[in-house]
């Protein structure tokens, strides 16, 4: 730091990695550098989103970021206000940066499916969003780690498409989306859940098993959100992978 700002105190965030611990500093002071790195905001403010199970996106400024790290912020009630207020903005994006992945090569269905629970979602049905979208995150798992000709256990493949994501490379991700719901897809989405208990265990966050076995329904703002925002991420990185030359063992879709 004293490197770059010479004797002038720095005070602020930090830079990342080297995020200063919070509560911040950001008053200004004479003879003081205010040192404000936007990825220190968004990796501080991912951290408070995942805690309270909400996403981020990258729609969100810097200024409401800043908001939710301030002490005693209701970041809860706060992304519930944010995403009610912006939800046609968030399938606009969505949909936006959807059609330049190349999406169809993953599933027959997926860009039938992304638009129906985009537009679901700008319109509020929110478990339709949530109902279109689960089995959907499965098939391109499937489409992606297992050859179609032979059967394949469901809980094999999701456990090969988290690995295969995991190795897939970060390329100018928006870090309150990745840092927000990394857990999220790959600790939660796919969580065994075989009982009332488990669904009761695993809060508000969504997940398939919850769901689609009738055990909890996550047909909410919450729920709808992060299933669009985190399929979005998810389609991104496996084309990137597909992009980068890698093969399925089907095959690319035509």
């Amino acid at each position: 730091m004293k490197e770059l700002f010479g004797r002038r105190r720095a005070k602020g965030t930090g830079v990342w990695p080297m995020v200063l611990p919070r509560p911040w500093d950001l008053t200004p002071e004479p003879g003081a550098t205010i040192v404000i790195d936007p990825i220190a905001v968004s990796q501080e403010a991912a951290r408070e989103l995942q805690k309270v199970g909400w996403p981020g996106i990258g729609l969100m400024d810097d200024r409401f970021l800043l908001g939710m790290l301030e002490e005693g912020a209701d970041v809860s009630s706060m992304a519930a206000n944010w995403f009610r207020e912006n939800r046609a903005a968030v399938a606009a994006e969505i949909d936006t940066r959807a059609s330049g992945y190349g999406i169809g090569r993953v599933s027959k269905s997926i860009e039938v499916a992304l638009k129906e629970a985009s537009a679901s979602y700008a319109a509020g049905r929110y478990l339709t969003t949530v109902r279109v979208l689960m089995p959907e995150v499965e098939g391109v798992a499937r489409s992606l780690v297992t050859d179609r000709s032979v059967a394949t256990r469901q809980r094999h493949a999701i456990e090969d498409f988290k690995q295969l994501m995991r190795g897939a490379p970060m390329i100018q991700e928006e870090p309150v989306e990745t840092m927000s719901m990394y857990e999220f897809i790959q600790d939660q989405l796919f969580a065994a859940c075989h009982s009332e208990a488990d669904a009761q265990a695993l809060g508000g966050i969504p997940n398939r098993h919850a769901e689609l076995h009738g055990l909890k329904s996550y047909g909410n703002l919450q729920g709808a959100s992060l299933m669009l925002c985190a399929t979005d991420l998810l389609l991104r990185l496996a084309c990137r992978i597909l992009d980068l030359g890698y093969q399925p063992p089907s095959g690319l879709r035509s």
